[in-house]
């Protein structure tokens, strides 16, 4: 049976209506007005840890996965690298190998909503798939600029205010 109500809580389904139809894509995060809303990008600053035999590869494509999000991703940059085993960094590294954390820079296929470990640590946690096997995961340090920052922007600023068009009625 359904009952309607105004709360829920932590691991339950619920579903709401709202007053303007709007698209709403797979993974996509929805906060309340007052609240700060979450990052969107399509690069991010990350920690990360490997688990993988193969090792994490610049350029390689893999799969993050972030709450019910599933996005391609890609390492755009090795920042610095930290062996477990032996507690050394390494910031010229070029791979992530076993047991490796490393602090690195994310692109994804497509924009991905997110929020910052400090501010949110739910959704900021992922997990990184190669070839149907999770083999890493980590949290995100920072949203970086990207080439639709601008379009992101300006789409947000026509959703809050009209803006008046070059198009006679």
């Amino acid at each position: 049976p359904s009952s309607v109500g105004t709360s829920a809580s932590q691991g339950k389904a619920i579903g709401f209506t709202l007053k303007e139809q709007i698209f709403i894509e797979r993974g996509e995060i929805a906060g309340l007005a007052n609240e700060m809303p979450p990052k969107v990008s399509m690069r991010m600053r990350v920690s990360l840890f490997w688990l993988g035999n193969r090792p994490l590869l610049k350029g390689k494509q893999y799969l993050l996965k972030l709450g019910t999000a599933r996005v391609k991703i890609q390492v755009e940059e090795i920042i610095q690298v930290i062996n477990a085993a032996e507690v050394t960094i390494d910031a010229e590294k070029e791979q992530i190998d076993l047991h490796d954390v490393a602090e690195c820079v994310l692109s994804t296929q497509r924009s991905l909503a997110f929020d910052l470990t400090e501010t949110l640590a739910d959704t900021s946690r992922f997990v990184i798939v190669d070839e149907y096997e999770i083999c890493g995961g980590g949290i995100i340090l920072e949203s970086l600029p990207d080439s639709q920052m601008k379009m992101r922007e300006e789409k947000q600023l026509r959703d809050l205010k009209w803006i008046k068009s070059g198009v006679s009625s």
